[in-house]
């Protein structure tokens, strides 16, 4: 049977190009749309970070003034001396919290490498079996 509709070459290879062209576009809209979503999220983030931060904060020195204040009742302890106790642990667990932090930070990595290196694996598999077919 003959094609009733012949297409040249030349006009598959320029609807081929026109699908990638149309392609690209798509996926650069799509990856702009989505960084607009994230970047939404983030600043929603924030907003609720710093207010819960702060509140906390408040929180944190209400409890230690109480603390203060009922080792100095329930004790006998001079005022002085309740502070400098609440103070000395204070600094403490905020010394672990930064020592744990730090050796955290030690580990993070900011480029993704695994992602990297699966896109190059990626394309020298695509490359391989683009040129097994051409041989």
């Amino acid at each position: 049977m003959e094609n009733p509709h012949p297409i040249s070459v030349a006009a598959l290879l320029q609807g081929l190009l026109e699908d990638i062209r149309l392609l690209i576009g798509q996926t650069m809209r799509l990856a702009r749309d989505e960084m607009k979503l994230e970047r939404q999220k983030l600043t929603s983030l924030v907003i609720r970070l710093g207010i819960g931060l702060t509140m906390a904060f408040m929180t944190s020195v209400l409890l230690l003034l109480m603390v203060v204040h009922l080792l100095h009742g329930w004790l006998g302890l001079p005022l002085w001396t309740s502070y400098g106790i609440v103070g000395l642990l204070c600094s403490l667990m905020a010394g672990l919290l930064l020592a744990g932090a730090a050796s955290l930070a030690a580990t993070l990595r900011l480029w993704p490498f695994r992602t990297l290196h699966s896109i190059k694996e990626d394309a020298r598999w695509i490359k391989e079996q683009v040129l097994s077919t051409k041989t």
